[in-house]
């Protein structure tokens, strides 16, 4: 596993620098005050999301922003606008988008009536989801009641739209035969029609 640390003599007018960088910590210099931040904690008004050897994900009154091993997050930087993904209406009335599942593409129904992102067991092994480790539950489906486990995918992306952690419900067998992106996804976003198209926007 690998650490690594930069000298700070060339960063010494940043506000927060990423000094040293690890899977699953960061050391950040604050106004010349060394954190030590795991993911998950908050230091500082600073939590970290997550972090490997070359980057980590911070977040600060709200907003997240990635940090490079040696760059630097000045004070009164501004939020640049969030990514927009404009979906087109099929003949059905209905939305689909391609999403990457820990960097695996699968096409996608958008249903905000599901509560979770909602796979199928086949396709969740075919994306090498380990989903039999997941918390056992029962699904209310169009079919009857079903047997479902409730996992976490690490990184979901929509055409630059990414989501870590989101909670993924796999439905044992082959329905649905497409996958439904839910709310556990779409709930952290904004969500209008416009003419014809869908517009998810951060």
């Amino acid at each position: 596993m690998g650490f690594f640390l930069l000298s700070l003599s060339f960063l010494s007018q940043a506000n927060i620098v990423a000094v040293g960088l690890m899977p699953g910590m960061a050391i950040l210099e604050k106004d010349g005050q060394r954190l030590v931040i795991k993911a998950g904690q908050e230091k500082q008004g600073i939590t970290l999301i997550r972090a490997d050897s070359e980057q980590c994900l911070i977040e600060i009154n709200g907003v997240r922003q990635t940090l490079l091993l040696g760059a630097s997050l000045a004070s009164g930087y501004t939020v640049t606008k969030g990514q927009e993904v404009r979906l087109q209406q099929d003949f059905g009335g209905h939305y689909y988008a391609q999403v990457k599942l820990n960097g695996r593409t699968v096409r996608m129904l958008v249903d905000t009536g599901a509560t979770t992102v909602a796979l199928s067991g086949d396709m969740a092994r075919k994306l090498g989801i380990a989903y039999a480790k997941g918390r056992r539950m029962r699904s209310a489906t169009a079919g009857g009641i079903v047997n479902s486990f409730l996992v976490h995918v690490n990184e979901m992306n929509l055409n630059g739209i990414t989501r870590y952690n989101v909670p993924v419900s796999v439905i044992e067998g082959s329905h649905p035969d497409i996958p439904l992106l839910g709310m556990s996804f779409l709930g952290q976003l904004k969500i209008q029609q416009d003419n014809g198209e869908l517009v998810i926007s951060e």
